[in-house]
C-alpha cells in the first residue's frame, strides 16, 4: 500500500531547515531602502573605491595613502615619471603631529595613530626621502565614520516584515519538495512510542544533511542580490570605469608591473615594414645529393643527427648503385674486356722495354700511355660493379634536415642531408616600394617571439617577383637558435624625418573598437585610453604622429594588461 505524505510524517530536521533558510534570508538579502514615491534604480558606478584614499604627486615622486579598515594607513612610494617603486623613508604629519611611517617593503610603508580613526577631515604633509632626493607632499583624507552596527532583532524583524512574500514563497516551495521527497521513498513503520527529537546543531547533524544545509546555503548566497554578494567580498580590483577610464589600484599595478614615461616630441627616420624569411647563407650552406640511383647506406658512424656539426669533407652516408640484369651484364662485359686489354698492354710494354735501344723511345712512351689509359677505365668502373659512392659534407656546419633512411632508394634529385652554418644567415624579403630601397637607413628584423636581429642590405634584383622586388639582408650577429625558414617582419629605416613622440611598440595596443590606443597615466590611479596614430621605427620602436602631447605620462610596460580589464 502506497505511503501518503503526511505533517506527522515530516523529517525531523525540517525545523533546522526552516530556521537555516530563515538566517540566510535575513542575512543576504538587504534591499536598498526608497523614499515614499522615489525608485533609486541603478546606481551609478563609483569613480573611487570603497576604502578611502589621498594622493599626491611632487615633479620627483607619487605617493598614494589608503586607509585601511581599523585605522592603518597604507602609503605607496614610486616615482613620477615611470612609476617605479621607491626605496626611501616616508615620515606623515597629521594635525602637526608626526608619525613616522613603518616599512613594509620597497615602496611600501604603513603608519597607525589615533587621529586615523577619529572622523572627519585629516589634512596630512607627507616628508619623503630617497637618496639624495627630499620633498613634501601635502594631501587630504576624508575619515568616514564607524559603520552602525546592523543585525538586531528590531532590523530582523522589519526585514522580515518588508519582505514575507519572499520568505513566504520559499519556504512553501521548501517544504513542497521536501514532503515529494519524503512520500516516494519507503520506511518502515514507526514504533508505538516516539520520542520528541531533541534539536541539535548543526555540527550534530549527520554528514549528509550537513552537506544539505551548506548547499542550501551556498545556492542562497548564488541567489542574493549583487549587493549582498559584494558585501562578502572585501578588497579592491581593478575596473572600467563609464567614462572609459580604467581604475588600477596601486597594489594591482605593482603585480602587474606597470611602468609610464614622459612624452617628449622629436624627429625620427620613417619605416617601411615587410614580410621575410629567415634563410641560411648560400655561401655557407650546403646540400648533399647522390650523383646516380641507388640505395643508401649509413656511414661509419651512422646516418647523422639533427643539431649535430660536421666538418668539410666528412662521410657523411654511402650510396650502392641500382642496376638491372641487362645493366650489370653490360657492366661486366666492358670490365672484361678491360681485364683482357690491360694483360695485352703490359706484355706489349715488357717486350718494348727489353728491345730499349733497337726500337723507338717514342714507341715505349706511347705503350705505357696506352696502359696507364686502360687502368684508369678499369678503376673507374670498380664502383659501379662492388663499391659505394661516399657522401661528402660539402660545407662545415649543422646538420639541419636528414631524409634518408637505411636502405632507401634515391636519385641526383633528392636532398638526403642540408648542412646549414647558424652564425650565417640571410633574410628574403618582398618591396613593393621602390623608391624607399634607394634611401636604406638602416634596417632589422622582428622574430615571432619578439627578438630583433640588425640587418645589413646586400642588394635587390632585377626580376619582379610578385609585384615586387627582391631584396636580400645579411642578419647581424644571428642567434644560434634561430628558426631558419620562419617569417619574420622586416623593417627598413629610411632618410625621410618624421615629427612626433617616440614610443615602445609595447605602450601601442589594439582596443576594441579597431584603432590602436595607449593609455595616458592620468591620475595615481587611473588610466585613460588614447587614440594615436602611429608609425613604425624598428623593431622596438614607433613614433606617434597624432594623439599625444609633450608632458603626458604613457604606459610602456604593461599596457596589454591593463586593456583586458573590464
Amino acid at each position: 500500500m502506497p505511503l501518503r505524505p503526511s505533517l506527522s510524517r515530516l523529517p525531523p530536521s525540517l525545523p533546522r531547515l526552516v530556521a537555516l533558510v530563515l538566517l540566510a534570508l535575513l542575512l543576504l538579502h538587504r534591499p536598498a531602502a526608497a523614499h515614499e514615491g522615489h525608485d533609486h534604480g541603478a546606481a551609478p558606478e563609483p569613480v573611487s573605491t570603497a576604502l578611502p584614499r589621498a594622493e599626491a604627486h611632487s615633479d620627483l615622486f607619487e605617493i598614494v595613502a589608503i586607509l585601511q579598515p581599523g585605522g592603518a594607513l597604507t602609503v605607496t612610494l614610486d616615482r613620477y615619471a615611470d612609476n617605479s617603486p621607491l626605496d626611501g623613508s616616508v615620515t606623515l604629519t597629521l594635525d602637526g603631529q608626526e608619525v613616522a611611517a613603518e616599512r613594509l617593503g620597497i615602496g611600501l610603508f604603513v603608519a597607525r595613530h589615533p587621529l586615523l580613526e577619529r572622523p572627519g577631515r585629516l589634512d596630512v604633509v607627507f616628508t619623503v626621502t630617497a637618496g639624495e632626493d627630499m620633498d613634501l607632499l601635502t594631501a587630504t583624507l576624508d575619515v568616514p565614520a564607524p559603520a552602525a552596527a546592523s543585525g538586531t532583532m528590531v532590523e530582523a524583524l522589519a526585514l522580515l516584515q518588508s519582505n514575507i512574500v519572499q520568505i513566504g514563497i520559499g519556504l512553501g516551495l521548501l517544504v513542497l519538495g521536501l514532503l515529494l521527497g519524503r512520500a516516494s521513498v519507503r520506511r518502515p513503520l514507526p514504533p508505538m512510542v516516539e520520542e520528541a527529537p531533541a534539536i541539535r546543531p548543526v555540527e550534530a547533524l549527520p554528514s549528509g544533511k550537513r552537506r544539505a544545509a551548506a548547499l542550501l546555503l551556498i545556492a542562497l548566497t548564488a541567489a542574493a542580490p549583487a549587493g549582498a554578494q559584494q558585501a562578502l567580498v572585501t578588497g579592491e580590483v581593478p575596473r572600467r570605469l563609464q567614462d572609459g577610464a580604467i581604475f588600477v589600484p596601486k597594489p594591482s599595478q605593482r603585480l602587474l608591473g606597470v611602468r609610464t614615461l614622459l612624452t617628449e616630441n622629436g624627429e625620427a627616420s620613417a619605416a617601411l615594414r615587410m614580410i621575410g624569411t629567415l634563410v641560411p647563407d648560400p655561401n655557407a650552406s650546403g646540400r648533399v645529393q647522390a650523383s646516380q640511383n641507388g640505395r643508401l647506406e649509413p656511414g661509419d658512424a651512422g646516418f647523422p643527427t639533427l643539431g649535430q656539426r660536421v666538418e668539410r669533407g666528412q662521410v657523411l652516408a654511402y650510396v650502392t648503385p641500382t642496376y638491372s640484369a641487362a645493366e650489370r651484364g653490360s657492366l661486366i662485359q666492358n670490365a672484361a674486356e678491360l681485364d683482357a686489354q690491360i694483360t695485352i698492354l703490359e706484355a706489349r710494354v715488357r717486350r718494348l722495354t727489353t728491345l730499349r735501344g733497337t726500337v723507338a723511345e717514342r714507341e715505349i712512351v706511347d705503350a705505357q700511355a696506352e696502359l696507364a689509359g686502360a687502368r684508369q677505365r678499369r678503376t673507374a668502373i670498380q664502383p659501379a660493379l662492388s663499391g659505394r659512392e661516399p657522401l661528402v659534407a660539402p660545407v662545415t656546419g649543422i646538420v639541419s634536415t636528414v631524409r634518408g633512411a637505411v636502405g632507401q632508394l634515391v636519385d641526383s634529385a633528392t636532398t638526403v642531408v642540408e648542412i646549414v652554418d647558424p652564425s650565417r644567415l640571410w633574410v628574403e624579403a618582398l618591396a613593393f616600394d621602390r623608391a624607399a630601397l634607394e634611401r636604406i637607413t638602416g634596417a632589422n628584423a622582428t622574430l615571432p617571439d619578439g627578438r630583433v636581429l640588425d640587418l645589413v642590405f646586400m642588394g635587390r634584383g632585377l626580376t619582379v617577383r610578385q609585384q615586387a622586388v627582391p631584396v636580400n639582408f645579411r642578419v647581424d650577429n644571428p642567434p644560434p637558435d634561430a628558426p631558419i625558414g620562419i617569417s619574420v617582419l622586416v623593417t627598413l629605416r629610411t632618410a625621410r624625418a618624421v615629427q612626433g613622440v617616440v614610443l615602445p611598440a609595447d605602450a601601442v595596443v589594439r582596443s576594441a573598437e579597431g584603432p590602436p590606443v595607449v593609455f595616458e597615466h592620468a591620475t595615481a590611479e587611473r588610466f585613460i585610453p588614447r587614440q594615436v596614430r602611429v608609425q613604425p621605427l624598428d623593431g622596438t620602436r614607433v613614433v606617434v604622429t597624432a594623439g599625444l602631447e609633450a608632458g603626458q605620462r604613457v604606459v610602456v610596460q604593461g599596457a596589454a594588461l591593463i586593456a583586458q580589464v573590464r
